[in-house]
């Protein structure tokens, strides 16, 4: 057998300093004891009993929730309505502040309401008249380049644009080529 298993199975040896379960004489000075600390719980200590006796200043029990021991928290009681309200905070975030619901201000309006300064505030600025709003099922899109359109060529494939089916180009003179390229593309621009 090996050093941690003794003839009463996976219980670790006894401590020399411990007393022995058949000893008559346990210690009666109320200090736990080395064995008691070991010592297996009882039915009665299992669940929210084994916290018992416990004393914690932030609950005032225990209770077993599916399985889990969880606290009870101190009762605070209702609040009544006829008491002093408590303060109410009102301060208000950056975020609230930029993105809240602002009546339409201008610089000439009449009555304007009094708000904070801010140099980009629209109670400072010009009036802007509002966007046109399109017709219900209408386009704005304009397909028109001015002065600009080519309309033989509106309606060319790129194929119809590019491939002419000519062979290959034998030359190999570069600059000879690249004048051929740029007279093609400036005549196909028209």
């Amino acid at each position: 057998m090996s050093g941690a298993m003794t003839e009463r199975g996976n219980r670790p040896p006894a401590l020399p300093s411990m007393p022995s379960p058949g000893d008559a004489a346990p210690a009666k000075s109320g200090a736990v004891t080395e064995r008691a600390a070991f010592a297996k719980r009882t039915t009665e200590e299992a669940g929210v009993n084994y916290m018992k006796g416990a004393r914690v200043g932030s609950v005032t029990g225990y209770i077993s929730i599916a399985g889990n021991i969880v606290g009870k928290p101190h009762y605070s009681g209702r609040r009544s309505k006829s008491g002093t309200p408590r303060a109410r905070f009102d301060a208000i975030s950056e975020q609230a502040a930029r993105f809240r619901e602002m009546p339409y201000c201008y610089a000439s309006m009449d009555r304007k309401p009094l708000m904070p300064y801010h140099p980009n505030a629209f109670r400072s600025r010009l009036a802007v008249d509002d966007a046109p709003v399109p017709y219900k099922n209408s386009s704005t899109i304009d397909f028109n380049d001015g002065i600009h359109t080519c309309h033989k060529r509106r309606f060319q494939t790129t194929n119809n644009t590019f491939y002419t089916g000519e062979p290959c180009d034998p030359r190999s003179n570069q600059h000879v080529i690249a004048d051929e390229i740029k007279f093609r593309r400036f005549m196909q621009a028209k």
